[in-house]
């Protein structure tokens, strides 16, 4: 996209939007319709891009990626001064101040120097992994993983689909869980199951994919799972 730095965010966002998944989710017996993403983490993903990325390479520009499960924005340029992956949250450095003051003027940065954290808050609140920080050998990538299959309305599951598996107590519990929530993680199965092992709970999670049950999402610790 290339226009002002302003346009290029409202023409990145309104292409997000449109490709986005839209559906509908039961909170108690009322519909509630959700985005793939909470709208105001992917703009500040955006933001975050066209604001901080390192000007003086040339060859390089932003690109964001939409994935099935996930969206990614990278900009050129390592994180700036002071800044790490380990502490992106706490420490406050800009590099290019004029840039973010602007983009703050015009009502694109809520609060100088607080995007990430504003950022993981909203992913939490919709319940979604964090945002993955990875610097690459030239530049930085946030990844924002979305509710997915979370979106179809829960409870409309059909049970029989394992009824005649012989699936093994914890598995079944695991299902009841799934159909009620809408995905399921590694730690929320051993919640459900505390008296067996971590190996004994990844040995029943991935059965269940390889019996096409469940749909693994995401990578290592922002990983999931949801009926397939």
């Amino acid at each position: 996209i290339r226009d002002t730095l302003p346009e290029q965010i409202r023409r990145t966002e309104a292409f997000l939007v449109s490709n986005m998944r839209v559906g509908a989710r039961l909170v108690g017996f009322e519909r509630e319709d959700k985005t793939e993403y909470p709208l105001e983490a992917v703009r500040e993903a955006v933001v975050n891009a066209v604001a901080h990325r390192d000007y003086s390479i040339t060859g390089d520009q932003i690109r964001v990626f939409m994935f099935a499960d996930r969206i990614e924005v990278y900009s050129p340029g390592r994180l700036p001064g002071p800044v790490t992956v380990d502490n992106i949250v706490e420490e406050r450095y800009s590099r290019n101040e004029i840039i973010v003051q602007v983009l703050a003027d015009l009502g694109f940065i809520e609060r100088l120097g607080y995007g990430i954290d504003r950022m993981i808050r909203l992913m939490e609140q919709e319940d979604l992994p964090k945002p993955i920080f990875e610097e690459t050998a030239n530049g930085f990538r946030v990844t924002l993983y979305g509710h997915g299959e979370r979106l179809i309305t829960t409870g409309a599951v059909d049970r029989s689909r394992w009824a005649h598996l012989h699936l093994n107590p914890r598995q079944e519990k695991a299902l009841q869980y799934l159909a009620e929530r809408g995905r399921i993680t590694n730690s929320e199965y051993q919640e459900l199951a505390p008296e067996v092992s971590a190996e004994t709970i990844r040995r029943d999670l991935a059965d269940l994919v390889e019996r096409g049950l469940l749909l693994r999402i995401g990578r290592k610790r922002a990983t999931y799972y949801i009926f397939k």
